[in-house]
């Protein structure tokens, strides 16, 4: 009888415990949509270490998808952040990643993150996220498949249902009969929803809009009187993978919406880079929360901010060709910047 009782106890003890990691969690998670990152990632990386498996995934998660790093984590020195996001209690220098210490456990789903990011090609793995749900992590497999597979493999993921919408064009311009600028030609037929028939690369004006949009801003055709400009606009306000910059411009820059979203698609690379922006763990953060954030609104104003031309390691915004773009856009992205100037 006694024996009984005390199990009891114990079972509600650890039902009580397991009950606050949880709230804790729950309320670490909407914190870090917030954007507070000095408020959320510390609670996050005591929960990983106390053993909270959902706070492990989403931090590992966190630290190789932020694509807009704050201040507060930039200025940590590199042993600070590797202890926010890492295990650190086998005492190396690096720490170990909290999905290799899931996985090591037996979470599936830590396994199926990890073998996600190798660069070979696994459409097993690609199926296995897309059926548990986790669909943003299958993006860097579908380009694996689309670098690397055969013809048929192409074609077997364009026919599925099992791809992002996005990702269809980086399918469809790796395909066998190449054309100048496919990249961009594939993704302009996908963003207004015409095919080869009214696009074509024989017109200038079209291969301008088509280099810009494969490559960002410094490239190709984006001025007003390019016929495609329009179109690129409305998409990028109307598109929920662009979500964040359409809410991000039509709130602090009203009177100029769509000179502004193309400013922010430009300093994000076009196309391919600015639909990136993801839910970490689609599990805890669904793709549409995610994009509707606070989070996912300054994580692309930084990432705008802090792109660089890679030759020389300057600030796009520092390019006059910006504020050409869009004046508001431009105080925007410069203003965000300043933020991490005393880190220098």
């Amino acid at each position: 009888m006694i024996r009984g009782l005390c199990g009891a106890i114990l079972a509600g003890w650890l039902c009580a415990g397991a009950a606050t990691a949880q709230a804790v969690f729950d309320e670490t998670v909407a914190l870090w949509l917030s954007g507070d990152d000095a408020g959320s990632l510390p609670r996050l990386a005591e929960l990983a270490q106390e053993g909270h498996a959902d706070a492990r995934i989403l931090l590992a998660r966190i630290e190789t998808m932020d694509r807009g790093p704050s201040p507060y984590r930039m200025g940590l020195a590199p042993q600070e952040r590797r202890a926010l996001f890492r295990d650190m209690s086998d005492k190396s220098r690096f720490g170990r990643s909290w999905l290799a210490v899931e996985a090591k456990r037996g979470n599936r789903l830590a396994e199926m993150f990890l073998r996600s990011r190798k660069p070979f090609l696994q459409l097993q793995t690609h199926f296995a996220l897309w059926q548990a749900g986790e669909r943003q992590a299958t993006e860097y497999p579908t380009r694996i498949a689309a670098l690397y597979g055969s013809r048929t493999m192409r074609e077997k993921l364009l026919a599925s249902e099992t791809i992002l919408p996005e990702m269809r064009p980086y399918l469809a311009f790796l395909a066998d009969i190449p054309e100048p600028q496919a990249d961009g030609m594939a993704a302009l037929r996908h963003m207004v929803g015409l095919g080869d028939e009214v696009i074509s690369s024989d017109d200038p004006e079209t291969l301008g809009m088509a280099q810009f949009l494969a490559l960002g801003f410094g490239f190709g055709d984006v001025s007003a009187r390019n016929r495609w400009r329009q179109p690129v606009e409305e998409w990028v306000l109307r598109d929920l993978s662009t979500r964040p910059i359409a809410d991000l411009c039509r709130t602090t820059c009203p009177k100029e919406t769509g000179a502004c979203a193309v400013t922010l698609f430009a300093l994000t690379g076009g196309f391919y880079g600015v639909t990136r922006l993801d839910s970490p763990y689609e599990k805890v953060i669904a793709q549409e929360l995610f994009l509707n954030s606070p989070r996912a609104r300054i994580m692309t104003l930084r990432r705008a901010a802090l792109a660089r031309d890679e030759p020389n390691q300057k600030y796009l915004s520092d390019r006059p060709g910006i504020s050409r773009l869009s004046s508001c856009a431009a105080v925007l992205v410069l203003r965000e910047r300043a933020n991490y100037d005393a880190l220098h």
